[in-house]
């Protein structure tokens, strides 16, 4: 608590809200604004949601830890007042002070991103050709896609040279999981809504008073709930608790990350390499550790490895579903209007032969449509997936053991079942070691 700063001046700011070097003005002035923000918004929080003598001491509190005098005065002073609260008032004064570091923490990023932003318009280039650059891995300003492919080219770096380079590309990253770490869902979503409305108070300049009071109300609705929100779960987090944090993050983030890197790489390849083919689409793989180590855990069983890798391929497939679903109500392409390729009213027959309920269903509705007409089969294919997937998670992974008593035969009679499963896992979600750790539960005797 004594390392609590003062909000409008910068230089009392957290460490890590203070940029390395001199900070620019810019950046003085929107952690000034920001933080005062912040301060009054939690205080305002405090008064309303505790008992009067509580919130001044915790704002006494406050006071004292950010006054800047290191002597013994003020630490006794501090001492004696968190003395004279009961459990119960210690307990809300450290949620209180809690609370106020992730608020802290939620403008933290907002100003990293907005200097980083800021600082690819404002920043001259030196010239790509200056032999004296130094290399951009040791340069401590951000460096861009952009910046790279006009450095090679400067460099004289022949196409050809930067196209294998792009094609052998392999990033591969792997989620581990780490339980003492574990915030709720519930938390990350108010801490996601409280940033979005910081952002939009902050930056949305076309705001009249009536829309910015609007604002301001939600941010202290949005905060007194986090305050009445218990941090953590009143239970013991399992094993499958642990794969759904981690593939919270493929929900929220990696989703819509991914195109987005993608797009950026081939914006710009093409100002540099424009006759450079950009790298494939799974040049960047992920893996998890998370509900397939082997390393002593006695939690993590065959059963549990199982059905995390269901569960993986529940979460693609309902993605997958959600937006076929919309690319079928945006391409209401008309036959009327538009040739149609031969391959594609091909496939449309074998469809029907294949699905005719879908045909008897769709094919009034859609019969000068067949973009749409064909997506009602690829939706059709990806629900019967997910039946199947959810039987398999239902089935268990013994259960085709089951049809042999001879360990050999009861392990390869499961491999089949391993082949359906891996044939419908994109290969940007299956996880080397869970499919190791699966060929070593399924070969051990039972």
């Amino acid at each position: 608590m004594i390392g609590i700063m003062q909000a409008a001046d910068p230089a009392s700011l957290p460490t890590a809200l203070v940029p390395t070097g001199e900070p620019s003005p810019r950046v003085s002035r929107l952690l000034a604004e920001r933080m005062e923000l912040v301060e009054d918004l939690w205080q305002t929080v405090l008064r309303s949601e505790c008992p009067p003598e509580q919130a001044e001491r915790l704002l006494q509190l406050k006071q004292l830890s950010a006054s800047g005098e290191d002597s013994r005065d003020t630490a006794a002073a501090i001492v004696e007042l968190i003395r004279t609260m009961d459990l119960a008032e210690a307990i809300a004064a450290a949620r209180a002070f809690s609370l106020y570091f992730q608020l802290v923490n939620i403008l933290e990023q907002h100003i990293e991103e907005d200097s980083y932003l800021h600082s690819l318009h404002t920043h001259p280039e030196a010239a790509p050709s200056d032999p004296f650059l130094p290399a951009l891995a040791s340069q401590s300003d951000p460096a861009t896609f952009r910046q790279l492919f006009k450095r090679l080219r400067a460099l004289n770096v022949p196409p050809a040279q930067l196209e294998t380079l792009l094609r052998d590309l392999d990033l591969r990253l792997v989620f581990t999981a780490h339980p003492t770490e574990i915030v709720r869902h519930t938390v990350r979503h108010k801490q996601r809504r409280v940033a979005t409305l910081i952002q939009q108070l902050q930056q949305d300049t076309s705001l009249n008073s009536l829309e910015l009071r609007s604002l301001r109300q939600q941010l202290e609705e949005e905060i007194r709930l986090w305050w009445r929100t218990d941090e953590l779960h009143q239970f013991k987090p399992t094993v499958l608790d642990e794969v759904d944090y981690a593939l919270h993050y493929f929900h929220q983030v990696l989703f819509e990350a991914m195109p987005l890197l993608r797009k950026r790489i081939r914006t710009a390849l093409t100002e540099s390499y424009p006759d450079v083919e950009p790298p494939r689409d799974a040049f960047c793989s992920f893996g998890s550790w998370v509900g397939s180590d082997r390393d002593g855990n006695p939690s993590v069983t065959p059963e549990i490895t199982w059905r995390t890798a269901c569960y993986q391929r529940q979460l693609m497939l309902e993605r997958y579903i959600k937006a076929v679903a919309e690319l079928r109500d945006q391409l209401s392409i008309s036959m009327q209007w538009s040739q149609v390729s031969a391959a594609l009213l091909e496939s449309l027959e074998m469809d029907r032969l294949r699905f005719p309920e879908i045909y008897e269903e769709r094919a009034a509705r859609y019969r000068l449509e067949p973009y749409r007409l064909k997506l009602s089969y690829v939706l059709e294919r990806l629900e019967l997936t997910h039946q199947r997937n959810q039987q398999l998670a239902q089935a268990g992974w013994e259960m085709p053991c089951e049809a042999s008593a001879v360990p050999g035969a009861a392990a390869a009679a499961v491999w089949p079942w391993a082949a359906v499963l891996i044939s419908i896992t994109p290969r940007w979600m299956t996880s080397a070691a869970t499919w190791s750790s699966c060929s070593r539960a399924w070969r051990a005797p039972a």
